[in-house]
């Protein structure tokens, strides 16, 4: 469990974030040549006949430190992932709004939010932007859900803020008090920006009012596109591996990651590949991306994979198949997940461990989260956990962590308050239930004021819907995958 430190409700990464533009050009796809290996082919014969293949076509050389104290050494600023140049000053601003007020008593947010109210102007689109969150704080008190509407109201009206998290409150807002022509109508007069994930979740809010609701090139994969349709793989899409970047640094990367799984080097590549620009990386041809992909996965890069193909493929819907879903949602611990997780459903574990830790056994967080279920030690010791150490090993790590998710669906009654308290903290849901409705689980969710617990939730049943298809459940299967 992630232990989650936050100054304020997290909607501010919304108001900062600048529109992702969608693909300028549809990907074309082609037949792979002949002779070449494709995807599916090199995921079923396995890693070693993989690795001959790919050594006897690559012809750069790898960089020559791969065996100093930082193997990434070598590689050019072209090749390195680059920090985010992302203006975000009204972020800044947004977040001291959110720290004075979140010390407020609910009687002076209140007051506040009338004047703001009365004295509207553009200007102070950000302060009541803000406001109209905090007050959510005081739900669900009457005077606050009225004035907080209110202001999300007045934001509406200006240019120079970020209106759509405005626009999904009051949606939501309408949809609770069986108003959908009102979310209707702030949904279809404030479109979403380009963003797929915006797009989707817009389109997804309006589902709750019309089931005839339609996205086109709604993102399969994603956390809404998953809930607007069923996922598909396109027969047509046939990756396979090529070596050639049309970059003499990339091609010796390629060259580099290859060595290093001949050695057995698999902690290298998962640094390596952690160093990468994924988004110089995504732009290179599909077939050198392949082969780059194929390497990280067979070493356990996986949040590298992940990272690099789900916005590809957010961009590029059409190129989903069934070996890149293999690619994305691998099958790894579940013998372990079976054989531990006797108190909660072995798939919704597969599909939490993905989104924590990405199925590194040894990740560890800033709050001192642990393993491949991100368990912190005072947690996991109520479930037979000795020491800290022990959260590293696999088995230790998925009993507790199973353990302790079936507690929290045996306590809310519902999987995904269950997984927004793995999350969030169980302190912090309690609050939630308090504040906001939960009838409709499914709404309620959409309600919850910290948008990556909001998007953790969406994704481990993005997760589990997916393994769903790919796993058969153990205790139907009579032994293990």
């Amino acid at each position: 469990m992630r232990k989650l430190i936050f100054i304020s409700i997290a909607f501010i990464s919304a108001c900062a974030s600048k529109p992702r533009q969608p693909a300028s050009e549809p990907l074309v796809l082609t037949p792979p040549p002949a002779g070449a290996l494709t995807l599916d082919q090199a995921l079923t014969q396995g890693q070693e006949a993989t690795v001959e293949y790919l050594q006897s076509q690559v012809k750069a050389e790898p960089y020559k430190n791969l065996h100093s104290k930082d193997p990434a050494v070598d590689l050019p600023t072209s090749l390195r992932a680059e920090r985010s140049k992302t203006d975000n000053s009204d972020k800044k601003q947004q977040s001291v709004f959110l720290r004075k007020f979140r010390g407020w008593s609910a009687p002076k947010r209140l007051g506040h939010g009338e004047q703001l109210v009365a004295d509207f102007n553009c200007d102070k689109a950000l302060e009541s932007q803000a406001m109209g969150y905090m007050l959510e704080l005081d739900f669900p008190e009457q005077g606050a859900r009225d004035v907080s509407k209110q202001l999300h109201e007045k934001v509406l009206s200006c240019d120079n803020i970020s209106k759509i998290e405005s626009v999904f409150r009051l949606s939501v807002f309408a949809i609770q008090q069986n108003e959908c022509p009102r979310a209707m109508e702030y949904l279809d007069k404030y479109p979403a920006p380009a963003e797929r994930g915006m797009r989707d979740r817009q389109a997804y809010l309006k589902s709750f009012c019309s089931a005839a609701v339609k996205i086109e090139n709604a993102n399969p994969l994603g956390g809404y596109g998953i809930l607007l349709g069923s996922y598909q793989a396109n027969p047509a899409a046939q990756w396979y591996l090529g070596v050639s970047s049309g970059d003499e640094e990339w091609d010796r990367l390629l060259a580099s990651l290859l060595k290093l799984t001949a050695e057995e080097r698999a902690s290298t590549v998962q640094y390596i590949a952690g160093k990468m620009n994924l988004e110089k990386f995504r732009s290179l041809p599909l077939p050198f991306q392949t082969s780059v992909l194929v390497l990280m996965s067979a070493n356990g890069a996986d949040l590298s994979v992940f990272q690099a193909l789900h916005k590809y493929l957010s961009d590029h819907p059409e190129a989903i198949s069934e070996p890149v879903a293999n690619l994305l949602f691998p099958i790894r611990y579940w013998k372990e997940i079976v054989e531990n997780s006797k108190s909660a459903d072995p798939i919704l574990v597969k599909a939490l461990i993905r989104q924590e830790s990405a199925f590194n056994r040894t990740a560890r967080s800033r709050a001192r989260a642990s393993g491949l279920m991100q368990l912190i030690y005072p947690t996991a010791k109520h479930f037979g956990v000795k020491k800290p150490l022990q959260l590293l090993i696999p088995e230790t790590n998925i009993h507790a962590g199973s353990e302790f998710l079936a507690q929290l669906i045996s306590e809310f009654g519902s999987v995904e308050l269950a997984l927004a308290a793995y999350n969030a903290g169980p302190g912090m849901v309690r609050q939630w239930q308090k504040r906001y409705p939960t009838e409709n689980i499914d709404l309620f969710v959409e309600m919850i004021p910290y948008t990556e617990t909001r998007e953790y939730v969406r994704l481990v049943k993005r997760n589990y819907k997916i393994y769903q298809s790919i796993l058969v459940k153990p205790q139907v299967l009579g032994s293990n995958p």
